[in-house]
């Protein structure tokens, strides 16, 4: 009973945890988690952690085992010495040591639940960068597009004022040069866009979605991290299997019966007889100290690693948190410096067409525009990504 209830309890929690944090890349992210092997490991290790908890329910620790003997002396004196004799035994359970396995093979399946979460939380941060970077290879393959659609239509103006002449030869080179290097710019943009797309197919075989937005939960805590739950899991079942250790400090017992059947002569016959036969060890230090040393240092191991998680998540997070701020802040500068560079583009596009801006200038003021647009870009997501950053901080899935 209590091993269902532990199961239930895990299933309707993962369930939970998972119909919460549904979002657009949830299909792409289980479908990554099915096509990552480490996680596939893991699951195929259920069964075995299965067999073992169902080791303890059975009737015996061990399997039975069966000696047979025969004696003669027909290849020596030959006096008509003839035995036979057949021993069965079965091993016994130490006190305590069902109940010990029980816990222990209780707090190995958790700790492998809890593995499988950490695994897939390592999943959704490779799918996240891969989301991220497909997101921001389209926004400035965009920002591009509009930048060779601009200088198109500037050539067409410049084009337009040289045949009125009001512009000569070298302004209208100057207008085709823009346009060879916003296609240009444009070419490798499309090019980082295949290659972002390319990255998110091999590891979910799935397109990237056409938006996504982190969600923000402030039930979410770094203490509930699954690296802390792994490491938790870890500490208690290094403490299930230094207590099975301390349980199992000798070897089984075990109780048996054989039978014997004996001639001495060929003149007597044959004498048979029925005996019980008990197993009893000892306890031997010799064997049991290097043993429950070893379990001892286990524990210890696992109890450091804990600590060391708890700090390291709460650190993840502090750090999350600061490049969020950041990201909002630089995002706030760089709206502030696009708009103004917007403005001094209009008045370059007026000043230009009244001939009192050179061409050179306005092309020089809508490349400034350009890299503002980029930066901008650049930025907005990075505030998503940091938004993406704190969720994986805290162990959340997308």
């Amino acid at each position: 009973m209590r091993i269902g209830t532990v199961l239930m309890a895990m299933l309707f929690a993962i369930a939970t945890h998972q119909s919460l944090q549904a979002s657009a890349l949830t299909a792409a992210f289980e479908a990554a988690c099915e096509r990552t092997p480490e996680i596939q490991a893991l699951v195929a290790r259920r069964a075995v952690v299965d067999a073992r908890r169902n080791a303890v329910g059975a009737l015996l620790p061990g399997g039975p085992w069966t000696t047979v003997m025969h004696r003669t002396d027909a290849l020596t004196h030959d006096r008509g010495t003839r035995e036979y004799e057949a021993e069965f035994m079965v091993p016994i359970w130490l006190r305590g040591e069902r109940s010990a396995s029980l816990v222990a093979a209780l707090t190995e399946g958790e700790r492998l639940e809890a593995e499988i979460v950490f695994r897939r939380l390592e999943v959704a941060k490779r799918l996240r960068e891969a989301y991220w970077m497909a997101v921001e290879a389209r926004e400035k393959a965009a920002i591009a597009e509009r930048r060779r659609t601009t200088s198109a239509t500037l050539l067409q103006d410049v084009r337009g004022q040289a045949r009125t002449g009001q512009t000569g030869l070298m302004e209208t080179r100057m207008a085709e040069a823009d346009v060879a290097d916003a296609e240009a710019a444009l070419a490798g943009r499309r090019a980082e866009v295949r290659q972002a797309i390319i990255t998110f197919r091999v590891l979910t075989g799935l397109d990237p979605p056409p938006a996504f937005s982190e969600r923000n939960v402030r039930s979410a805590t770094a203490a509930s991290h699954p690296r802390v739950d792994l490491r938790r899991s870890a500490v208690q079942k290094a403490q299930a299997e230094q207590d099975l250790v301390w349980t199992m400090d000798r070897e089984r017992p075990e109780i048996g019966a054989f039978a014997n059947t004996m001639r001495d002569t060929s003149a007597e016959p044959n004498v048979s007889s029925l005996g019980v036969r008990l197993k009893i060890p000892f306890v031997y230090d010799a064997v049991n100290q290097p043993k429950r040393a070893a379990a001892a240092a286990e524990v210890v191991a696992a109890r450091e690693e804990l600590a060391l998680a708890q700090r390291e998540v709460a650190g993840d997070a502090d750090q999350a948190q600061a490049r969020l701020d950041g990201a909002r802040q630089q995002l706030a500068a760089l709206e502030a410096r696009r708009g103004n560079l917007a403005a001094v583009v209009q008045l370059a596009q007026e000043g230009q067409r009244a001939g009192q801006v050179a061409l050179s200038e306005l092309i020089r003021a809508r490349l400034q525009l350009f890299e503002a647009d980029l930066a901008r870009a650049t930025a907005r997501i990075a505030v998503e990504r940091a938004r993406s950053d704190m969720n994986q901080a805290l162990g959340l899935e997308p």
